[in-house]
């Protein structure tokens, strides 16, 4: 008999009970909502040969790996012909040519020493946690000097480099100017046997691969200090670096204004309760990849059931804010089909078998049709070549959608689902108009949400679609609150201007769904405001 856990079981029911809401009977309502359709992708790590070419055509973007790929231009360029996006990967906060080397072998090698200012350590006073203290370039390491100065040494601060103890590799310091540019004139065919910036985005240096943009890994090495224990051996306490991070990435943008950014990880600058999202990129991401979602990378489990819980209750919502931002992003998610034998999941992705046809459905189903990202599912080498989700998803979306809130005070563990805030939660008045301030929906497609307001109280039950009101889509901005990292702060504000002072006026939000048939949900919550 399987054990089935309680939160895979929720999962499993799930997939069977979920249904349509219906489609909106008016979604003609003169108002321009945008359309979205979520992109499709691939990401494969091992050699490229005609098989893999013609797999990633059939995608809108492709995620390689220039190096064990042996990726070069005519393939880059036989993908990019049929109208998909390449993008190559690159390790930013780690440096790959050091991988298996000794500190001592680094320090005979130029391209390790640089200007012999590094390793660099924390500049902030003892005690001090605050980012903006932060020196983006550190100050040398109490155990000495001789290497380049973005490499860190704030695990032991011996004088050496620290290095990530499963890859083997240096840690760097990310927003260092010196190890941009040495990442910007890496070279594949060479010394380095790394491809840099210049190789992947351009055509004209090295291999010339000409992508479409890059696939920034390793962008965790600035997580907060917390995130890992003293006794963790893959611990990090980089946290410092985090602001130089949104700089490297700007840094890109204006070098290669018309190329394209995915962000790794870093989920930590997403979430406004940590100083890190005072430093997000997010103007610069176009879009952030979401490892292990559900289904994680572990042969001893399908997934981590405390793990998820936080993805689903905590992250999803947050994500949701900052992806339908003015200035947001694509997610992009990631499922692995490991786990334990028994439950055939490689087999079931290679179309072997059907044994694990509930489970990469169930991973489909969370992660496109609930959080609303584009989702992929491959091993844990990232080689296993397939169509799977692109044969089981559900390209259409009739369900409307569904209020959440970036405020969770759950303070067991697993988490539990948030209390949805729905609708209009706060109106403040202004000289001739109003505030208004709301949460999050989810939705498969994303949202757009719409305001609904008028000098006379809504008759709900006659006038259910607000027919006889005013109406406008709103573009949301970031609340003070929210900046600031207050705990229950809500995410979204917009200004309503045009009103009339001293009149009571009565106000709904509503959220519409970005899928051609614009599907609404139609909460009868409202605030009065009386403009100045």
């Amino acid at each position: 008999m399987k054990k089935i856990t309680p939160m895979l079981l929720a999962v499993m029911m799930m997939l069977s009970a979920f249904s349509s809401c219906g489609k909106d009977d008016d979604a003609d309502d003169g108002l321009n909502y945008p359309v979205v359709k979520k992109p499709t992708y691939m990401i494969y790590y091992g050699e490229v040969d005609d098989a893999v070419v013609n797999n990633a055509k059939k995608y809108d973007i492709a995620i390689l790996h220039p190096r064990q790929g042996n990726l070069n231009r005519q393939q880059v360029s036989s993908i990019q012909s049929a109208g998909t996006k390449v993008l190559g990967y690159i390790a930013v906060g780690e440096d790959l040519r050091t991988a298996g080397k000794t500190a001592e072998e680094m320090l005979a090698d130029e391209r390790f020493t640089g200007d012999g200012s590094g390793p660099k350590v924390d500049a902030r006073a003892e005690g001090e946690t605050s980012l903006a203290a932060a020196d983006i370039n550190g100050t040398t390491s109490p155990g000495g000097s001789g290497y380049a100065s973005y490499y860190l040494d704030d695990n032991d601060r011996d004088g050496k480099p620290d290095f990530n103890p499963y890859f083997t590799c240096a840690y760097t310091n990310i927003g260092d100017p010196d190890w941009y540019d040495v990442l910007d004139n890496m070279r594949f065919d060479g010394e380095d046997n790394v491809p840099g910036i210049k190789e992947i985005l351009t055509t004209e240096y090295g291999r010339g691969l000409g992508c479409d943009g890059l696939f920034l890994d390793t962008v965790d090495t600035c997580a907060p200090n917390g995130y890992t224990s003293d006794d963790d051996p893959g611990k990090t306490r980089f946290e410092w670096t985090a602001p130089g991070a949104k700089d490297f990435m700007e840094r890109v943008k204006k070098n290669y204004p018309d190329k394209l950014i995915c962000q790794n990880r870093g989920l930590f600058f997403y979430n406004h309760l940590l100083e890190h999202y005072r430093y997000s990129p997010r103007a610069s991401a176009d879009f952030l990849f979401y490892e292990s979602y559900m289904l994680d990378s572990s042969p001893a489990q399908l997934f981590n059931e405390g793990f998820f819980a936080d993805n689903k209750f905590n992250q999803v919502p947050k994500l949701a804010v900052e992806s339908s931002r003015p200035d947001g992003f694509t997610v992009l998610s990631l499922g692995y089909a490991e786990g334990p034998e028994k439950y055939d999941l490689k087999k079931t992705l290679a179309g072997d078998s059907k044994k694990g046809l509930a489970y990469l459905r169930a991973d489909i189903q969370e992660a496109e049709n609930m959080a609303g990202f584009s989702h992929y599912i491959t091993d844990g080498n990232l080689t296993m070549i397939n169509d799977f989700v692109m044969n089981n998803r559900i390209d259409e979306d009739e369900d409307d959608p569904i209020w959440s809130s970036v405020y969770n005070n759950s303070t067991v563990w697993p988490p539990h689902e948030p209390e949805p805030r729905v609708g209009i939660c706060a109106a403040e008045p202004t000289k001739g108009g109003a505030i208004v301030f709301w949460d999050v929906a989810l939705d498969k497609t994303g949202v757009t949400y719409v305001l609904y307001y008028r000098d006379k109280p809504f008759d709900f039950a006659a006038d259910p679609e607000l027919k006889d009101s005013q109406k406008m889509i709103l573009t949301p901005s970031v609340t003070e609150a929210y900046e600031q990292g207050q705990y229950d702060a809500l995410p979204y504000q917009a200004e309503v201007n045009g009103l009339e002072s001293g009149k009571t006026y009565y106000m709904v939000i509503r959220a519409v769904d970005n899928s051609e048939a614009h599907n609404k949900e139609k909460n009868t919550v409202y605030q009065t405001v009386i403009p100045n």
